[in-house]
């Protein structure tokens, strides 16, 4: 099984072949800041101290320093290898953003009330919901009175055609196989509602599910991640059909909040 684009990102150098690999990747990257563009319509990113909540691919710093003039932009993650895959996205950009290892549950490197913006986009699904309240806790601390805390995620079916039923049996393999179940629209909102200092501005639904050309990686890595005869058949099963009809993620959602002024 060859290596996904995630891993290829984490390269310290990408050669032709990996961006040739990669062509997929940037079909996504592309859809990704159209979609932040989206979200931040209206918001300035001039003259801001702004916090990006996990790295990732890189995806959310790339939109972050192309729309912003003057500001600083530190983003955090557990996986040191993210500032590979940081630097392989925004090139020589990468100087005008701090990337910190570190677990957003506890950031007693960063002080109180400084940053004007945080951004988690894509990122709280990834956390556990026992875990989730003191990542809350800790965005509205870091942020300043006042200060905007944006959250992009995807929640529930949208367009229910095939491409969208087959991420839906991606979700329940990737369950049954590591046991974790992500947290829901409704959840999450109760979550945030309960956060001192948080208030909810608005939610916003962007669309009804995108096609997204990167999740066949995503079936590659549960496959790689099953003994299960059964399951293996059916996860290639899956990407055999996908590679034909595309694979349609969860409806987007822009979820707006706010800290309390003093």
């Amino acid at each position: 099984m060859g290596a996904s684009f995630y891993d290829i990102l984490a390269k310290t150098k990408l050669n032709h072949k990996d961006i040739v690999y990669l062509r997929d990747m940037y079909i996504r990257l592309e859809d990704e800041i159209n979609l932040l563009k989206e979200v931040f319509s209206g918001i300035s990113l001039d003259n801001k101290r702004i916090l990006d909540i996990g790295t990732g691919q890189g995806f959310a710093c790339k939109f972050l320093v192309d729309n912003s003039r003057d500001s600083l932009i530190l983003t955090i993650d557990l996986d040191p290898l993210c500032l590979n895959r940081l630097r392989n996205i925004v090139g020589d950009k990468i100087d005008k953003i701090v990337f910190v290892r570190g677990d957003a549950s506890s950031m007693p490197f960063l002080a109180s009330n400084f940053f004007d913006i945080a951004l988690a986009h894509y990122t709280l699904s990834q956390i556990s919901i026992e875990k989730l309240p003191l990542v809350l806790q800790e965005i509205c601390r870091v942020l300043r009175p006042g200060g905007l805390f944006i959250v992009t995620e995807g929640f529930g079916e949208g367009i229910l055609d095939e491409a969208r039923k087959l991420v839906i049996e991606l979700e329940k393999i990737c369950e049954e196989i590591f046991g974790n179940e992500e947290v829901d629209l409704d959840v999450l909102l109760n979550l945030i509602r309960k956060t001192p200092g948080f208030s909810i501005i608005s939610v916003r639904k962007l669309n009804d599910g995108r096609l997204d050309p990167t999740l066949k990686d995503f079936a590659n890595f549960l496959l790689s991640h099953t003994k299960d005869t059964k399951l293996k058949t059916k996860i290639r099963r899956i990407i055999e059909r996908g590679l034909k009809i595309g694979f349609r993620e969860a409806p987007d959602y822009a979820v707006y909040i706010q800290k309390h002024r003093y």
